[in-house]
C-alpha cells in the first residue's frame, strides 16, 4: 500500500533536503515552519464513564463581596482583546501564505522566502478565507445543534453531553483542514487553482483511493501522538538550556537598577527569541517529514498531481548518480572512469587484440595505452574535485550553490554510446597501419581536452 511504503521514502527525501546541514537553509525553513505550524497536532483523550452522579451534586454557594471593576480597567481589557484578535488574524494570514512558501521550497529544493511569498499572496488569502469560513461554520453548527437539542439555556449536564457529541463534528473539521493543507494546497500550487477548485480536482483522487488516505490519517495521528511525547521533552530541556543564561543575565541587570531594568527587559526578549528559534529548529525536520509524506502519497495515488517526481525517483531508484537519497556516488569512485581516456584506451586494446599478426599495430597500441595511462590522474587531487568541494563548503551557509543529489546529471548513456562507437570502429579494420595508428593517437589527444 502506498501510504505504508511512503513512510520510508519520506525519510529519504527529508534527509536529502536537510543533510548536510546548511545554516542558511535551516534558518529560513525554520522561520517558515514557525508560521506554518508544527507537524505535531494537538492530542488528547476524551474522558469516559458515568459523569451524571457528579453533575447531580449540589454546587456549594460562596458569598463574596466583589468591588465593581473600574471603567478604565474594562477599557484596557477590551483593547487587549481587540489587539489579540488582530494579531491572531495577522498570524493566520501569514501562516496561510507560508503554507505555499513551504510547499514550494520542498518542491524546488531551494528556499527563497520573499520570492515565494510575493508569488503566493493571492492563494494564501484565499486559503485563510476558507479556514475562517470553516471555523465559523463549525461554531454555528455546534451552537444550533446545542440549542435544537436542549432548547433555551442548557444546564451543566447538557453542556457536558454536548461536548461529547461535538467530538465527531470536530473530527470532520480536523480531517478537512488537514487534507486542505496537505493535499489541496499542493494542487492549488501545481495547477494555479483556488481552494474550492482544488478540492474539486482532488476529490476524484481521494474517492478512488479512500483506503490509502484512511491509512494515511491513521498513521499520521499515531506518529503525531508518539512524537508529541518525545519532542515535548526535547523542547522543554532545550528551552531550559537556552533560557538559563538569559535569566541569569536579566536578574543581574535588574539588580543594578536604573538603566539595568531596561537592559533586563531587552535580555529577556532576546531569550524569548532564542527559545522560539530552538522550538522552530526542532520542529523543522518533523514538519518537513510530514509534508513530504503527504506529497508522496498524493503523487502515488495520482501521478498527474505529483509535485516531487525527481525526489521520488532518487529515493526509490537511486538514479542520477545516487544509490539512495542522501548518498552521492562520485563518477571517479574505484577509478572506473568514463570519458575520452577510457574509451580510447579500450579501443586501443581491442585493436591490438584483433590485429594479432601486425607487429607495428601492436607497438602503436602499447604506446597509445601508455600515453593514456599517464593521462589518468588521482581524482582526489584533480582541480575539478577541489572546485566541487569548495562549492559544497559554500553551500553550508545557504542555497547559493545547490548541492542536491537529484540535480546531478546522468552521463552514463552518452559514455556508453561513445564506448560502443569506438569498439565498432576498432573491429571494422583488422589490418590498421602505422599511419592510422598515429591518427588515432592524434584524435585521442584532442579528446583529452575535455578533461574529467
Amino acid at each position: 500500500m502506498d501510504a505504508v511504503d511512503d513512510l520510508g521514502d519520506a525519510i529519504d527525501v527529508t534527509r536529502e533536503l536537510l543533510v548536510p546541514v546548511r545554516v542558511g537553509r535551516w534558518l529560513k525553513l525554520a522561520f517558515v515552519v514557525l508560521f506554518v505550524g508544527g507537524g505535531l497536532g494537538a492530542s488528547g483523550g476524551v474522558p469516559v464513564g458515568d459523569v451524571e452522579p457528579l453533575l447531580d451534586q449540589p454546587m456549594p454557594t460562596v458569598e463574596t463581596d466583589v468591588d465593581p471593576v473600574p471603567d478604565e480597567v474594562i477599557a484596557v481589557l477590551g483593547l487587549l482583546i481587540v489587539a489579540g484578535v488582530l494579531l491572531w488574524i495577522a498570524y493566520a494570514v501569514v501562516g496561510a501564505i507560508m503554507e505555499f512558501v513551504f510547499i514550494e521550497s520542498l518542491r524546488s529544493n531551494a528556499v527563497h522566502v520573499r520570492r515565494y511569498t510575493r508569488a503566493n499572496i493571492g492563494r494564501g488569502l484565499r486559503l485563510f478565507a476558507f479556514r475562517a469560513v470553516a471555523v465559523l461554520l463549525l461554531s454555528s453548527v455546534f451552537g444550533v445543534a446545542v440549542l435544537a437539542t436542549f432548547g433555551g439555556v442548557p444546564d451543566t449536564s447538557s453542556l457536558a453531553l454536548a461536548g461529547v457529541l461535538a467530538i465527531p463534528l470536530y473530527l470532520v473539521y480536523a480531517v478537512v483542514m488537514r487534507f486542505t493543507s496537505e493535499f489541496v494546497a499542493p494542487v492549488m500550487l501545481l495547477e494555479q487553482r483556488g481552494v474550492v477548485s482544488g478540492w474539486r480536482r482532488f476529490w476524484p483522487t481521494i474517492s478512488s483511493n479512500w483506503g490509502n488516505y484512511a491509512v494515511y490519517l491513521a498513521l499520521v495521528w499515531v506518529l503525531q501522538f508518539v512524537l508529541n511525547i518525545v519532542v515535548g521533552f526535547v523542547v522543554v530541556i532545550s528551552a531550559l538550556i537556552v533560557a538559563i543564561p538569559f535569566v541569569v543575565l536579566a536578574v543581574l541587570a535588574y539588580v543594578l537598577g536604573g538603566a539595568g531594568v531596561y537592559l533586563a527587559v531587552a535580555i529577556g526578549l532576546l531569550g524569548l527569541v532564542g527559545v522560539i528559534a530552538v522550538f522552530a529548529l526542532i520542529q523543522l525536520p518533523i514538519r518537513t517529514y510530514f509534508q513530504y509524506y503527504a506529497l508522496l502519497v498524493l503523487g502515488d495515488t495520482n501521478p498527474e498531481l505529483d509535485l516531487i517526481p525527481d525526489q521520488r525517483r532518487v529515493a526509490r531508484t537511486g538514479k542520477n548518480g545516487v544509490t539512495g537519497a542522501g548518498e552521492t556516488v562520485s563518477p571517479t569512485d574505484g577509478w572506473e572512469l568514463t570519458g575520452s581516456s577510457t574509451d580510447s584506451e579500450r579501443t586501443s586494446n581491442e585493436t591490438g587484440t584483433n590485429t594479432g599478426t601486425s607487429t607495428d599495430t601492436t607497438t602503436g597500441t602499447e604506446t597509445e595505452t601508455e600515453t593514456e595511462t599517464r593521462g589518468v590522474q588521482d581524482p582526489n587531487t584533480s582541480s575539478d574535485t577541489d572546485d566541487r568541494r569548495s562549492a559544497d563548503d559554500a553551500g553550508f551557509w545557504g542555497d547559493s550553490e545547490p548541492t542536491s543529489n537529484w540535480d546531478a546529471t546522468d552521463e552514463s548513456e552518452s559514455d556508453q554510446t561513445d564506448t560502443e562507437s569506438s569498439a565498432d570502429s576498432a573491429e571494422g579494420d583488422d589490418n590498421r597501419t602505422d599511419g592510422e595508428t598515429g591518427d588515432t593517437d592524434t584524435d585521442t589527444d584532442s579528446d583529452d581536452g575535455r578533461g574529467w
